[in-house]
């Protein structure tokens, strides 16, 4: 991988990271057909954070390690200072998004005792909170990066949150994740259940840095290496934008044996998951088949969503393979980009674009995904069988 897209993807897995000092937070994590455990690293190569895998050009070939220069190199040095630049300037600003970016963007700063604290994570998402009170991705991302350590703050985001967007599931997931008591527990799935629609985020954060990117050109060196500029950005905003995704992992926990429990818990565990299926991405819409599946018994309706899940999986591969000419077409690049903006959601702008494409968005008679169970089990969320 190009030093400078393997520096943007550590920028990612940096913001993945700072969810492990606020235990109120959601983990960030990849997306995959299979979703990975809730604990598990995020992995920045999986699908379909896909317009991010598919604009990295072919790895470099490494020189010999003995010959290899001590430090960055210059290409990383110029990258580091594109980034640096561009939080400079978006701490400037008075809107909560740029500013959201900018704390993103930031996160890799955080003990770079050089820089100052105004520059830093925590403060530019305080600004954001001041100048978007009411934006409920401002409030999401305050539970990661309110505070280099674990306190009060993520709580307080976390009830922001709710207020902001009490109708949406995903709006609930911190406090869930966070909440020792267990009677406060399955009043917070309660409360998901009684949401009318689920937002995990990931498309209004790609939207916010990829806007934010737009305030500096891309480095001549990134887009030397075969780049266009759009397809540059989609890659960075997918990979930082795209890395604040939700923690499943209490949720499951809880709707792991809702079978044998009472039936409230199972009704409110099967409405969390139908809400998850049209979610905002597809490694949250992952999550609810997961959960739907393990509490379906043999029958026709677990049939019809093994097959709802078998179409997604096709969507993705079909996307991978259109975004695979993200760096050498522009034009397709940024149809995705105007098409996620119309839609704010990565399911319905995937779908939308293999129709701009003239791609089937249903696999034909036979096509069966590559791996053996389409319903594997989805942060810890076993499948069990009927």
């Amino acid at each position: 991988m190009l030093r400078s897209f393997a520096l943007a993807l550590l920028l990612a897995s940096g913001a993945a990271a700072a969810q492990n000092t606020a235990p109120a937070d959601p983990v960030p994590a990849g997306t995959s057909d299979v979703a990975p455990p809730a604990d598990a690293p995020a992995d920045t190569s999986a699908a379909p954070d896909a317009a991010a895998a598919a604009t990295n050009p072919p790895p470099v070939p490494e020189a010999d390690p003995s010959a290899k220069p001590n430090g960055p190199s210059p290409e990383q040095q110029r990258f580091e200072q594109y980034r640096r630049d561009l939080v400079n300037l978006l701490a400037l600003r008075a809107e909560g998004d740029l500013l959201t970016a900018a704390a993103e963007l930031a996160y890799p700063d955080g003990e770079d005792k050089a820089r100052a604290a105004s520059l830093k994570s925590p403060a530019l998402i305080k600004r954001a909170q001041k100048y978007s009170p009411d934006d409920a991705l401002v409030w999401w991302i305050s539970t990661f990066l309110c505070s280099p350590t674990p306190g009060a703050c993520q709580g307080e985001a976390a009830t922001h949150l709710q207020q902001a967007a009490a109708d949406n599931a995903a709006a609930w997931l911190p406090a869930l994740h966070a909440a020792k008591d267990p009677g406060q527990a399955r009043a917070l799935l309660a409360s998901m259940a009684q949401a009318r629609r689920c937002d995990d985020f990931w498309a209004g954060g790609v939207l916010a840095v990829y806007r934010a990117l737009q305030t500096l050109p891309v480095p001549a060196e990134v887009l030397a290496h075969g780049l266009n500029t759009t397809a540059a950005r989609v890659n960075l905003a997918t990979g930082v934008g795209g890395g604040f995704l939700p923690n499943y992992a209490r949720l499951g926990e809880m709707c792991r044996n809702a079978e044998s429990a009472d039936q409230a818990l199972t009704a409110d565990c099967l409405a969390v998951a139908r809400l998850l299926e049209s979610g905002g991405s597809f490694r949250t819409q992952t999550i609810g088949f997961g959960i739907e599946d393990s509490l379906l018994p043999a029958g026709t309706a677990r049939d019809v969503l093994r097959a709802r899940q078998r179409s997604s999986i096709w969507q993705k591969q079909q996307f991978l393979e259109l975004s695979a000419r993200f760096p050498r077409d522009e034009a397709l690049a940024q149809a995705y980009m105007d098409l996620l903006h119309e839609h704010g959601n990565e399911l319905t702008t995937v779908t939308a674009l293999l129709r701009t494409q003239h791609v089937p968005t249903d696999p034909p008679p036979g096509w069966q995904p590559p791996q053996s169970n389409p319903t594997a089990p989805a942060d810890a969320v076993p499948a069990p069988s009927h």
